[in-house]
């Protein structure tokens, strides 16, 4: 077993007993590679920044966990509770199918992100070769000693005007070896390269003997991007989705071989905003009755020229109440403490252009809650030489994330969310 260390975002790992020097140089070689965007790098440590997940290289496996507590303890139970929260965020926000998981699965001893990655993987390619992979049709042109579907002439010239015992033909073949099987093959060579942990790579080995017929690919995100799912194929999404983490950040040694770099990170920032958006849908969904609406991502034109175009999207929209009396605030979702309680004047600069831009009289800055923060209301002075513009507000609003037993809220953070927005 690997030996694994537990950091959270914006700590800092050094060299010494955990991080060894040849350890550190493959993660400089492997954040380079990716535009330097997953950590820093300093004189013999390395920062980390707002990316949570796992980093696995050679021996060393480091879990970087979420933060929302500058004050946090770093204590084993701190850990833990964090870890649990990670898996839940992802799960909940449906960035990625993670399988059921219990709370003894979750312990510190039988627990690693990555074993959690590797068997939710495993469970899908498992349910897949149950029910029979899919077969799909594949056009072949070969030079046959038998006349197998179209006679291509100008080849059958090209190639066998003196070998009459030839046919070169233009034939399809109804098989396994398609994208969707080779991505999982590919997938399954990996883990069985990279995983720690025996279970899981004798299971993954066992699986393997499924797609001994199907070639192995290079995958690229071009691969994933190309895939076409149908109703044949779309059992399979789930499963190419943990693949795609699996194959696209899998970095080999090919010098030595012997530290190769997995990496499966997320944005703090985009996980936070994705589960606060999948809770109030959720929230919404059972609500309807009470004309309560939400929407993510929507874009509106900001600052043009002739060549280029600026456009501008808050995080999510929320709509109360119908007719007249209905009511907008746009919300943004923030994975940080504000510095003394006060929203920095960025992000007071951004609600304002939300405010005006679409239409809203109330905004809302949202935070995870700690224990030294409280909800403020208050409204942006009305504009000296455009007084049309009408009054408008902003205010910071801290959701509670866990329950008394220090587990993920879930669904009631979305109801906790609408009830602070029918008090504004």
């Amino acid at each position: 077993m690997n030996k694994l260390v537990q950091v959270f975002e914006h700590s800092q790992l050094p060299v010494g007993d955990k991080l060894k020097e040849v350890h550190f140089r493959r993660l400089v070689k492997y954040n380079e590679r990716h535009g330097n965007v997953f950590f820093a790098v300093g004189h013999n440590r390395i920062y980390f920044r707002n990316y949570v997940g796992v980093i696995q290289v050679g021996s060393l496996t480091i879990e970087i966990l979420p933060k929302a507590d500058n004050s946090l303890n770093n204590d084993q139970t701190t850990r833990d509770k964090w870890q649990r929260a990670l898996v839940e965020m992802i799960r909940r926000s449906g960035l990625i199918r993670l399988t059921s998981l219990t709370d003894a699965m979750l312990s510190t001893h039988s627990a690693r992100l990555l074993d959690i990655f590797f068997r939710s993987f495993l469970s899908e390619v498992e349910q897949l070769a149950h029910h029979g992979l899919v077969r799909k049709y594949r056009k072949n042109q070969d030079n046959l000693t038998t006349l197998k579907g179209r006679l291509l002439f100008q080849k059958q010239i090209t190639l066998n005007l003196v070998r009459r015992e030839r046919f070169y033909t233009e034939h399809v073949h109804y098989e396994r070896n398609n994208p969707f099987n080779q991505i999982l093959g590919t997938a399954l060579d990996i883990l069985i390269l990279t995983s720690s942990n025996p279970h899981l790579s004798a299971q993954a080995r066992n699986l393997a003997l499924s797609f001994e017929d199907i070639d192995r690919i290079n995958a690229a995100e071009v691969t994933f991007s190309r895939l076409n799912y149908t109703r044949n194929t779309e059992r399979y999404r789930r499963a190419i989705q943990l693949a795609r983490l699996i194959i696209l950040n899998y970095c080999p040694d090919v010098r030595s071989g012997g530290e190769d770099v997995l990496a499966i990170l997320f944005d703090m920032n985009n996980l936070f905003e994705r589960y606060v958006y999948a809770q109030l849908k959720r929230a919404e969904a059972m609500n309807s009755e009470q004309n309560v609406s939400f929407r993510a991502q929507v874009q509106q034109p900001f600052w043009r020229t002739e060549r280029i175009r600026k456009h501008i999207r808050p995080d999510i929209i929320a709509e109360i109440g119908q007719g007249y009396d209905q009511k907008r605030v746009v919300i943004d979702t923030k994975w940080k403490i504000p510095r003394d309680g006060k929203p920095a004047d960025t992000d007071l600069h951004q609600m304002y252009a939300y405010n005006v831009h679409f239409g809203a009289k109330q905004s809302l800055l949202l935070y995870p809650r700690t224990s030294s923060t409280c909800d403020i209301q208050g409204c942006f002075e009305q504009p000296v030489h455009f007084s049309d513009i009408g009054e408008n507000s902003c205010g910071m609003c801290f959701v509670e994330l866990f329950d008394q037993d220090d587990k993920l809220l879930g669904e009631k953070t979305g109801n906790m969310i609408i009830d602070r927005l029918r008090q504004i």
